[in-house]
C-alpha cells in the first residue's frame, strides 16, 4: 500500500442535505483529499438518525505519509482522527459495494492487549466473511491515542441489518460460525469500551 495513512472525519451537513444532495457533500471531501495529494477512501451518511444524527456522516481519506494527512485542511468536522492502516485495507482503493450497510466500530483496547486483539480479529474474519457474506474493509489504529490505550476503528460491510444481527457472537449464531464467534468472545474480554455507527455509502 502506498496510502497507509488515513483520517476519519465525523461531519455535519446542512439540514436534510444528506437526504437530497449527498453527492455534493461527497464531492467536497473528494476535492479536499485530491488537493492534498490524497484520495477520498469513502464518504458515508447517516441512516436517518440511527447511530448518527440525521445530518451527520463520516468521511475517510487516505495519504501516503502522516505529514500529508496532518497537513490536510479540516473540512468542518465535528471530529477528526489521524490513523494508520493495520491488517486492512491491504491495497489502495475505495470500497466497492454501493448497496447494503457499512458499520464503523471504535474499540478501546489496552496497548498491552493490542497484539492479541489484532490476532484474534485476523483469525476470525475469514470464517465470518464466508458464513455471513460480510466484508471487512478497514482496521485502523489511531495515531492520536493516549494513556496506554489503542483506539481502533473497524469498517465492515453487511448486506443488511439482519445480517449484522445474525453475526453477533452473543446472539446464538449458526454452528458454522463458531470458528469466528469463539474468537470474538475472547476478544470481547480485551475490550475496554466500544461503540458502532451504521451508515450508508455515498457512491461516486
Amino acid at each position: 500500500m502506498q496510502f497507509a495513512y488515513f483520517d476519519y472525519q465525523r461531519y455535519r451537513s446542512a439540514p436534510r442535505q444528506l437526504l437530497t444532495q449527498a453527492d455534493q457533500v461527497r464531492d467536497t471531501f473528494n476535492a479536499r483529499a485530491d488537493h492534498s495529494n490524497g484520495y477520498l477512501y469513502g464518504c458515508f451518511r447517516s441512516m436517518v438518525g440511527l447511530g448518527l444524527a440525521r445530518d451527520e456522516g463520516i468521511a475517510v481519506s487516505a495519504w501516503r505519509t502522516e505529514t500529508e494527512a496532518r497537513a490536510a485542511p479540516e473540512n468542518g468536522p465535528d471530529e477528526r482522527i489521524i490513523m494508520r492502516a493495520t491488517l486492512r485495507p491491504t491495497k489502495d482503493g475505495a470500497p466497492d459495494k454501493a448497496d447494503g450497510l457499512y458499520v464503523f466500530r471504535w474499540f478501546k483496547v489496552l496497548d498491552s492487549n493490542w497484539n492479541e486483539f489484532a490476532s484474534l480479529s485476523d483469525e476470525a474474519w475469514p470464517n465470518m466473511e464466508g458464513v455471513f457474506g460480510t466484508q471487512i474493509f478497514g482496521f485502523w489504529r489511531s495515531l492520536d491515542s493516549k494513556d496506554g490505550i489503542a483506539d481502533v476503528l473497524l469498517l465492515t460491510w453487511y448486506a443488511n441489518l439482519a445480517t449484522w444481527e445474525a453475526s453477533r457472537w452473543w446472539n446464538k449464531p449458526v454452528e458454522a460460525a463458531q470458528a469466528s464467534m469463539s474468537r470474538f468472545r475472547r476478544r470481547n474480554d480485551l475490550i475496554e469500551d466500544t461503540i458502532a455507527y451504521p451508515v450508508l455509502f455515498i457512491p461516486a
